[in-house]
C-alpha cells in the first residue's frame, strides 16, 4: 500500500491559494508567521502595541493578496508590510523618548538553567543593539541573523539597494563589535563621509558574513 503524500506546501504556494480564495491557506500562513512578525514589530519599538500592529499587518496582507506575485518570497512581502505598518504607527504616536531602550519579547515557560542563561545573554545582546543601532540598522541585523533573510530580501523589505544594505550591516557590525569589546564606550550613530565611502567600497565586493 502506498502512503499518501504529506508534502508541506511552501509559503508561496499557500499565498497563491489564499489569493484564489482559500481561507484555510491564509490561516496557515498566519500560524507560521505570527511569532516571527510579532517579535519583529516589538524589536522595531512597538512593544506595547505589537499585537495590534500584527493584526493590522495580516489584515493588510489579506486585502492586498491580489497584488502578490508567486515570484516573490512571501516572507519578504509580509515583512515589508509589517515594516510599513510600524513606520505609520511611529508617525502617529511620536513617542517622547526616542532613545528609550526596546523591551525584549517575553519568552514562554523557563527551561533548564543553561537555556535561561543563554536566553538572558541573547536578550542582553539585542538590548545593546537596540540602544546602539539606528532603527533601520537594527531591522537589517534582526532580519539577517534571526529571520535568516539574504541581503537581497532585506533590501526589498527596507526598500534600499543591496549595496546600501551591505554598507548598513557592515557599519552595524562594527558598532556592535566596539560595544562588545568595551561596554562603557559610546558609539556615535554618525559616520563621516569618508568612512561611509570606505564602507561602501568594502561592501561592494564582500558579502556580510554570518557569526
Amino acid at each position: 500500500m502506498q502512503r499518501a503524500s504529506t508534502t508541506v506546501p511552501s509559503d508561496e504556494e499557500l499565498a497563491c491559494r489564499a489569493r484564489e480564495g482559500c481561507a484555510d491557506s491564509f490561516e496557515q500562513l498566519m500560524r507560521r508567521f505570527q511569532a516571527p512578525v510579532l517579535h519583529f514589530l516589538r524589536r522595531r519599538g512597538a512593544s506595547c502595541d505589537a499585537e495590534d500592529l500584527l493584526q493590522e499587518t495580516f489584515v493588510r496582507a489579506y486585502t492586498n493578496l491580489h497584488r502578490y506575485r508567486p515570484k516573490w518570497r512571501f516572507a519578504t512581502w509580509l515583512f515589508t508590510i509589517a515594516r510599513r505598518v510600524s513606520i505609520n504607527h511611529a508617525r502617529r504616536e511620536r513617542p517622547a523618548a526616542d532613545g528609550e531602550p526596546l523591551r525584549p519579547a517575553e519568552s514562554g515557560e523557563p527551561g533548564p538553567l543553561e537555556k535561561m542563561v543563554a536566553e538572558e545573554n541573547r536578550r542582553s545582546l539585542w538590548d545593546a543593539a537596540a540602544k546602539t543601532l539606528g532603527q533601520e540598522e537594527l531591522t537589517a541585523v534582526w532580519l539577517y541573523y534571526v529571520e535568516e533573510m539574504p541581503t537581497r530580501d532585506i533590501a526589498a523589505v527596507l526598500e534600499r539597494s543591496r549595496v546600501s544594505v551591505k554598507t548598513m550591516m557592515f557599519r552595524a557590525r562594527r558598532k556592535l563589535r566596539i560595544l562588545l569589546q568595551n561596554p562603557a564606550a559610546e558609539v556615535s550613530p554618525q559616520c563621516s563621509k569618508a568612512s561611509l565611502r570606505e564602507d561602501e567600497a568594502a561592501c561592494r565586493a564582500v558579502e556580510v558574513p554570518r557569526v
